[in-house]
């Protein structure tokens, strides 16, 4: 029986299990913190929190340096390559190579800890360069634009991302090694301490300040810990003079997050700029509740990322990378539909009436998120040479879209303008993407199987928005939930056990 019971939970799927525990804990303890901080907080101050994360966005992605991806292309080929789904050749073949595949495997773990070492030092020396600077600049910034934040605000928050780096790495070190335990507890318990330092500090009447110093202090302790915990692991003896070549891979990707920022930070800055903080906040809230798609999606990604490349090489590689791409867009596009039904009525529950506009603009934020998820599954093609600069020009172009809709229409529209902008984007980046990635390492995707799934998931979360708000109304939508994923499992659109045919060449 038990035997059975591992078959049908493959490792991924278990490794799955636990990111999705960490990222459920992650997720219930934001949700739950979203009304304390809203019942505490008036909607301005909320919508100047909302500026200060925005900010937080841009500058993580600048100070990361793209090394979390760097770290998995360059360091990541020799992690355990076990795969249960994968093909076995006979005993006697495996004895008669095990002496010259161990000392390959020896040689291949050295290096990648050179590699993760030369990495993690990068990221600590670029926070600590983003430290000085963040420090002494954010008064100048703060001269220079007409929105209520203070010089400490500002400079709480470069502390913070200036140790980006020191948690970023260590944790994506952890996935590599496939230490779910360890990720987990590493998160969790971070989750944990910043929402009692934030509730307690908020009870204290310190308002904004005391949330930004609640984060403080948990990233603080976290970073040294993760930090500590890695260089003992890998060491302070990198190869420097890789430095450049991991820079030239990782540049791009960092060009492209910040194009990208324009899409998921310079949103509440234009609407600062053509509304007020009010509104800010309205769109904030629905954003956070769109951003539970992201969330709930991060375990599969969090397992598939960094195994992406190493799947590529094995036996079948390219097969298995487009089965695992399908599983990941079905998901998706399931959790989309879930949220779509469930955040209208949560933000109806759980938010004061004032906030309560933000149901109007959920929905279709989530299909944003969805897009936006469909397309980082899809560039796989994107990331395997040893450039990234499609990955560029195709955010570049996306941001463009998004960017022009957003500053014509918002005078007009207001949040509609941005709501609008994100799908156009989204969609128009997951297209190019998929168009892009398969010029440069074609995979056999079933594009049947994935409209079906894609065309009936954008029709429930359109059918979402007529739900009432009532007890009834959801316990009705959660059967229809039920039924149709029923339906799908019945249908084999989620093939989760497919094996592949093995052959000894």
């Amino acid at each position: 029986m038990l035997n059975k019971l591992r078959n049908r939970f493959p490792a991924a799927m278990k490794q799955s299990m636990v990111y999705g525990l960490s990222i459920a804990l992650m997720k219930s303890v934001s949700l739950i913190m979203l009304p304390i901080t809203a019942f505490y907080l008036q909607p301005e101050q909320f919508g100047q929190l909302e500026l200060l994360t925005s900010i937080g966005i841009v500058c993580s992605i600048l100070v990361g340096l793209g090394l979390e991806n760097t770290l998995f292309r360059y360091a990541g080929i020799a992690a355990n390559t076990d795969d249960d789904i994968g093909c076995h050749a006979d005993s006697s073949s495996h004895s008669r190579s095990n002496s010259s595949a161990s000392a390959q495997d020896n040689s291949n773990i050295i290096g990648n800890k050179k590699s993760a070492a030369t990495i993690l030092i990068m990221a600590l020396v670029a926070g600590s360069i983003a430290l000085g600077f963040g420090w002494f600049v954010a008064p100048i910034i703060i001269a220079n634009i007409a929105v209520d934040i203070s010089v400490g605000q500002l400079q709480t928050i470069f502390v913070v991302i200036s140790l980006e780096g020191a948690v970023a790495i260590p944790l994506a070190w952890f996935r590599m090694q496939e230490r779910v335990l360890t990720f987990f507890l590493a998160t969790s318990l971070r989750t944990l301490a910043q929402a009692i330092l934030i509730v307690l500090f908020l009870q204290l009447q310190y308002g904004v300040n005391g949330v930004l110093a609640a984060c403080l202090i948990a990233a603080t302790i976290q970073a040294f810990i993760l930090s500590t915990m890695m260089l003992k692991e890998v060491g302070l003896v990198g190869n420097l003079k890789h430095c450049v070549r991991y820079l030239k891979y990782s540049l791009p990707i960092v060009g492209s997050g910040f194009i990208a920022f324009s899409l998921a930070g310079f949103d509440r800055w234009l609407l600062a700029a053509q509304s007020s903080l009010t509104d800010v906040a309205i769109y904030g809230i629905a954003a956070k509740f769109a951003l539970a798609t992201v969330l709930l999606v991060q375990p599969f990604g969090m397992w598939w990322l960094p195994k992406r490349f190493v799947v590529l090489k094995q036996h079948l590689g390219i097969a298995k990378a487009a089965h695992y791409i399908m599983i990941g867009i079905i998901v998706v596009m399931a959790i989309a539909v879930v949220v779509s039904f469930v955040a209208p009525f949560l933000i109806h529950w759980l938010l004061a009436p004032q906030y309560h506009q933000a149901i109007n603009y959920v929905l279709w934020l989530v299909l944003a998120m969805a897009f936006k998820e469909i397309s980082e599954l899809v560039n796989i093609g994107c990331f395997y040479g040893k450039s990234t600069y499609q990955q560029l020009m195709v955010n570049f172009v996306c941001a463009f879209i998004g960017l022009t809709i957003m500053w014509a229409g918002i005078t007009h529209w207001g949040i509609w303008a941005v709501v609008i902008a994100l799908n156009v984007a989204y969609f128009t980046k997951a297209v190019l993407f998929y168009i892009v990635s398969q010029r440069n390492l074609p995979l056999p995707y079933d594009c049947l199987k994935l409209a079906i799934v894609i065309g009936l998931a954008i029709s429930l979360i359109g059918l979402s928005q007529y739900v009432p708000m009532s007890w009834s109304g959801w316990s009705m939508s959660m059967v229809v939930l039920l039924v149709a994923l029923i339906a799908t499992i019945k249908r084999d659109l989620l093939s989760l056990n497919k094996t592949f045919p093995c052959t000894n060449g």
